[in-house]
């Protein structure tokens, strides 16, 4: 069953997001739960990521509106790796294109004034090459955003989403792979913390770790590629800090999953980290959202 873009806005988030994941899960071939590729193209790396994973059909069909949601949230050169590298965004962008995706939306809630953040991160100079993809950045208004309810939410009950999320027929994740001082690391679930209206709230008022694994039970990307070309390692989320060139993307279906696998890349905050370490990512796998166990997975690793 495929959910229009009308059901999307009238029914709930929770409802829709899992019921065409559901879908997108039965529909793909069978595969590899991860993918791991290395590489120095971006472009190359991303495609073979995808490629591994069924394709990029498998996630989006013709029609379908599309929103990305990488990092830029800072007003930082790229360099810093405090943001995703903007060609794989680019180069997600354009294969949801090459799709034949009706829209293809980038959304982002910077920390800084939107139009600096996404100029000193790099984006802006990149998706010259793909004038038809639109950046929305969210107003701190209240008007791009609208509550829903978190079923079987510990911490969040609930929370106020982007509506250009709320409206889109595939949602895909591209965080990059950084430390933060609070989470541990900002990774794929992190990274949906961009998409909600209060974000103070989730350090302050909240348990910051179930929060975000509470949150994941509404955003629910259907597919996460974690941008690990270059990791910033300590003074995350907002650097500088020390960086390493990984030259790696790992892409999966079930964020959680890609999350345990992206803490083996490097050594985060100078430790080799688990998901001890960052426990929201063993509470959104007890919500559902991955497994963790690695060794119960299906991990490809390919050089592009």
């Amino acid at each position: 069953m495929r959910f229009s873009r009308r059901t999307f806005i009238g029914g709930s988030l929770a409802f829709a997001a899992a019921a065409h994941h559901a879908e997108t899960f039965a529909a793909a071939a069978p595969g590899p739960d991860l993918v791991e590729v290395a590489g120095t193209d971006p472009a190359k790396m991303v495609s073979a990521a995808i490629d591994a994973l069924g394709g990029i059909g498998k996630f989006v069909r013709p029609g379908d509106y599309v929103v990305l949601k990488p990092n830029a949230g800072f007003a930082n050169p790229a360099a810093w790796g405090t943001t995703t590298n903007p060609d794989v965004v680019v180069a997600v962008a354009k294969l949801c294109l090459d799709a034949k995706a009706k829209q293809v939306l980038i959304v982002e809630y910077p920390q800084a004034k939107g139009e600096k953040c996404l100029e000193r991160c790099g984006l802006n100079a990149a998706l010259a090459a793909v004038p038809q993809v639109k950046v929305k950045v969210l107003s701190a208004t209240g008007a791009d955003f609208q509550k829903v309810e978190v079923k079987q939410g510990v911490a969040l009950k609930s929370v106020e989403v982007a509506k250009a999320l709320l409206s889109a027929d595939v949602f895909i994740n591209i965080p990059v792979a950084k430390h933060h001082f609070q989470s541990g690391v900002s990774f794929g679930l992190k990274n949906h913390m961009g998409l909600i209206q209060d974000r103070q709230a989730f350090h302050t008022m909240l348990d910051l770790h179930q929060a975000i694994a509470d949150l994941g039970r509404v955003v629910k990307p259907h597919l996460t590629l974690l941008d690990a070309t270059r990791a910033l390692l300590t003074n995350g989320p907002a650097g500088p800090g020390e960086t390493v060139t990984l030259d790696k993307i790992v892409a999966g279906r079930a964020v959680a999953s890609v999350d345990a696998y992206g803490l083996t890349l490097a050594r985060f905050n100078q430790k080799q980290m688990t998901p001890a370490d960052a426990p929201h990512i063993q509470l959104a796998a007890k919500a559902g959202l991955g497994t963790i166990e690695l060794e119960k997975l299906s991990i490809k690793k390919l050089t592009a």
